[in-house]
């Protein structure tokens, strides 16, 4: 939310209202009006959220049980390792968290399409 309310501000409802009157259905208006101008906004929220899920441990360790073979996610294997004074495999594996979330937001910065300097 954080990140789409204010390019939906930004963007107002002249289009939607205009392609409303021009008897697009509300599917059709999102899909050809509201969504083109917010997929970016969308998109950066969805790593956003991702990177807090990741990293969240408490929710991580009550949804997932915490079973250690099957459902263990890398923050909860971190705490594992360095509860069980294996230093060095918990600070890999950060380091593996820290750069799948680097690769991510720099996936996503690629593929945005550069804004033209006015």
């Amino acid at each position: 939310m954080r990140e789409v309310v204010p390019v939906l501000r930004e963007v107002g409802t002249e289009q939607e209202q205009a392609a409303e009157t021009l008897g697009a259905g509300p599917f059709q208006t999102f899909r050809r009006i509201t969504f083109p101008a917010i997929r970016w906004a969308v998109a950066y929220g969805v790593v956003l959220t991702t990177a807090r899920a990741i990293g969240e441990f408490g929710a991580v360790s009550a949804v997932s049980g915490n079973i250690e073979g099957k459902t263990q996610t890398l923050p909860l294997y971190v705490k594992a390792q360095f509860d069980g004074f294996d230093t060095s495999g918990a600070y890999a594996t950060s380091v593996l968290l820290a750069l799948i979330a680097i690769a991510v937001v720099v996936g996503l910065r690629a593929l945005h399409p550069r804004e033209e300097s006015a």
